[in-house]
């Protein structure tokens, strides 16, 4: 029987083996461990690139069935991440960012940027343009150090190849109210 209680109970157990993701249907949950465990390393990137498929939920596995479901249906994808503060939304994306741009670059070649300013590849610039984004709105928080005030849609271009030719981050401020008034603890 699936239900609240039954979900919650089995996070639980999960989270206390350090298995932080969790699928209930076509929903990957992550539950933020607070520490760093050695599941994000080349080598597990490598395993889910190299067959996802029959590996536990993962973010790679995430991006893996979204970037392969793009060129398989050529369809545009979305992945929605979603949490309170302190969930890991901002380490979910940079982690996603990582591993299609990784794969784009393999399947679909490295594309040079236009210019010679030494900037580096598309998919370079995309992995560098985000901490900049995030550190015009994030601020301190009792629950996190380091928390978003926006929330942001990501957008990446791929070619037919699977290579990537563009991509855009528009942001949207989200919590107006921190602007003009922090709690106690709490930073701008």
């Amino acid at each position: 029987d699936l239900n609240e209680n039954a979900i919650l109970h089995n996070l639980r157990i999960r989270f206390k083996q350090d298995i932080i993701y969790t699928n209930v249907s076509s929903i990957c949950i992550s539950v933020n461990p607070f520490k760093l465990l050695p599941i994000y390393t080349p080598e597990i990137m490598d395993k889910y690139r190299e067959n996802s498929r029959d590996l536990p939920p993962h973010v790679f596995k995430i991006a893996d069935d979204s970037y392969r479901g793009m060129l398989a249906e050529r369809q545009d994808q979305a992945v929605v991440i979603s949490g309170e503060s302190g969930a890991g939304k901002s380490e979910a994306t940079k982690l996603m960012l990582q591993y299609i741009t990784d794969i784009a670059s393999r399947t679909g070649g490295t594309k040079q940027a236009a210019s010679d300013d030494g900037a580096g590849s598309l998919e370079q610039q995309i992995l560098q343009a985000n901490p900049i984004m995030e550190a015009f709105g994030n601020a301190k928080t009792v629950r996190n150090n380091n928390s978003s005030r926006f929330g942001k849609l990501i957008t990446i271009k791929f070619e037919s190849n699977g290579g990537i030719c563009g991509g855009s981050i528009i942001n949207y401020l989200l919590e107006k109210s921190r602007v003009v008034f922090q709690a106690q603890g709490e930073r701008n």
